[in-house]
């Protein structure tokens, strides 16, 4: 922690004498502005005892249109900005990010100072060491199909939120996870070590945590290893919103790819399952709930690659727990476009209600099926 904080020290410090360094004659700028986008698609049929649903929707990446701006600014300082804006490639609208239908730039949009000697500093709504950890360790990609997105989010649409009543709504540290209102430090990689460190504030939001995210990772050849942090703080509660202690999440992953079998593997530990305040004291449910994720990425061919997850969620409430398995193909038709077919299954223990990404809720106990194909193409 002392080095991300002395690196952002670094970082502003020498921001601020290039600032007050004396007026030179200003030289043509080395500014560029990219256009990017995603176009992904898939059509998924979901299948719980007693009912079925078809569904057109995201299947890996997420649809997004986004503008990249940057600047040389000399002396080996960059100034940039994103804005990024998510959509459903179904309906043409604005996809709703951690249950928030009304942002326009809703999956990033953030201003950056950076040097290559001394890191970056990013300011803005961004996707952070939460969301950037998964794609890491999850090799299949898919994180609607996949054991990496199932187990983690449980269907919620803001998973990790307190429920308020005692049960689980997945983790902070998932797939979808996003901050806004965020001042992020991400360090130069040296040594083959990356560190990033984000804080975002509540703003006086009596119901909205601030949130502390701290990750490392360290690269040596095919091996990459990570560790994550998630801490969200108290909050007083507003109206019929209680108020919520501070919780807390902690991940590991790893993986290797090397050789005709690349292994993944990350765990996850949440410190409580539900940090709402109880009316006699204490919070609603103090007990921890856990994550565990395996898979493997097996290349068949040259651009074909045979993917398979597997992951167990603990639950902290009794008779909750679930167990979720999938496998996918992808195939590589261009270093841009990708087609997959992919399959998934969760079954859970008899008080569990979980749920496969937007299939119908099951009852009680039952189990969940999904197949789906699409595409994922980027330009």
């Amino acid at each position: 922690m002392k080095k991300f904080l002395a690196g952002m020290g670094a970082l502003c410090a020498s921001a601020a004498t290039m600032a007050q360094a004396p007026a030179k004659v200003p030289e043509a700028p080395a500014s560029s502005i990219k256009i990017y986008g995603v176009a992904d698609i898939a059509i998924a049929r979901y299948r719980t005892p007693g009912e079925s649903k078809t569904a057109m929707h995201a299947g890996g990446s997420g649809s997004r249109l986004g503008f990249l701006a940057s600047e040389s600014l000399g002396g080996g300082w960059n100034v940039g900005a994103r804005l990024e804006a998510g959509i459903n490639l179904d309906t043409g609208t604005s996809s709703s990010t951690n249950g928030n239908p009304s942002r326009v730039f809703g999956r990033q949009a953030y201003v950056e100072l950076e040097n290559k000697a001394l890191g970056a500093l990013r300011l803005g709504r961004q996707q952070g060491p939460t969301y950037n950890f998964f794609p890491t360790y999850d090799p299949m990609l898919l994180p609607a199909m996949d054991a990496w997105g199932v187990v983690t989010t449980l269907a919620f649409p803001a998973p990790g939120v307190a429920s308020g009543n005692g049960t689980s709504t997945g983790f902070l540290i998932n797939p979808t996870g996003r901050t806004e209102n965020t001042l992020a430090y991400i360090s130069p990689r040296v040594a083959g070590v990356q560190a990033t460190l984000s804080y975002s504030p509540d703003e006086g939001s009596a119901t909205q945590p601030a949130l502390l995210e701290a990750g490392a990772d360290y690269v040596a050849g095919p091996l990459q290893v990570g560790v994550l942090f998630v801490r969200a703080g108290a909050t007083d509660g507003a109206g019929a919103i209680r108020a919520t202690d501070t919780n807390s999440e902690i991940a590991f992953g790893a993986k290797y790819e090397a050789g005709p079998v690349h292994p993944y593997f990350t765990y996850i530990r949440r410190k409580s399952t539900d940090p709402t305040h109880a009316p006699g004291g204490g919070i609603l449910n103090g007990n921890d709930e856990t994550a565990r994720l395996f898979g493997v990425a097996i290349p068949v061919s040259q651009r074909g690659t045979v993917r398979m997850t597997y992951g167990r969620y603990s639950s902290g409430t009794a008779n909750s727990d679930a167990t979720n398995y999938g496998a996918a193909y992808t195939y590589a038709v261009s270093p841009r476009l990708m087609l997959m077919a992919a399959f998934t299954h969760l079954s859970q223990d008899g008080a569990a209600r979980y749920g496969v990404f937007q299939s119908p809720r099951p009852r009680a106990g039952e189990s969940v099926d999904a197949i789906t194909t699409g595409l994922t193409w980027r330009f």
